[in-house]
């Protein structure tokens, strides 16, 4: 038996996934005007009640780790870790940018994903996939908006995901996903330079 829990707040969003055994039991996924802080853990414990679960019964934690807004990567950072060190569960991390668009792995075609960060800038990134299989184009940059979009003009893109046009799917993460050998020393992907 295997339960996944899935966290991010990285963007605007708010997202909470739980799977049991490659199925998805429960999901909370909402826009937010900076409080995440305020929500993530009310809407864990909403999704436990709903499944009659605790944290104990996971087998792993998926963890966005960015990049993304400065709080908001700390808050589901801070949330994960505690719960794996307590509780000696393991901790995946995963792209913040390749869980937007993860909902496109099982198709074709070339996707530029754009997470808004401060004015003007982009948080960047460009996949291709082809039904199952992956091959960044672009890694992960921070790129005014003008650059981000002289980037896409290089590639004949099929999707373009940002913060109001995300394309998540609980089910592909783990695919995406890292695991983290050493709690200790994981932080976020601020992705900051340039600015």
């Amino acid at each position: 038996m295997s339960r996944i829990m899935i966290m991010d707040t990285s963007s605007e969003y708010l997202i909470i996934s739980f799977l049991d055994n490659n199925k998805l039991i429960y999901e909370y996924i909402a826009p937010g005007k900076n409080n995440h802080s305020d929500n993530l853990l009310k809407e864990i414990e909403t999704g436990l009640k709903e499944t009659n679960l605790e944290v104990k019964d996971f087998d792993m934690v998926i963890c966005g780790k960015g990049p993304g807004a400065y709080t908001g990567l700390r808050v589901a950072m801070t949330v994960a870790k505690v719960f794996c060190w307590s509780l000696n569960i393991p901790l995946y991390t995963i792209s913040s940018l390749d869980l937007m668009a993860s909902g496109y792995l099982n198709k074709k075609g070339i996707v530029s994903i754009n997470m808004k960060a401060k004015k003007d800038y982009v948080y960047h990134k460009i996949i291709k996939f082809n039904e199952g299989n992956i091959e960044i184009l672009e890694d992960e940059a921070f790129l005014s908006v003008e650059d981000a979009k002289l980037v896409d003009n290089k590639y004949g893109l099929s999707y373009q995901v940002d913060n109001g046009n995300i394309c998540y799917d609980a089910l592909s993460i783990s695919l995406f996903s890292e695991k983290v050998d050493n709690i200790d020393l994981l932080e976020p992907n601020y992705l900051r330079e340039g600015m």
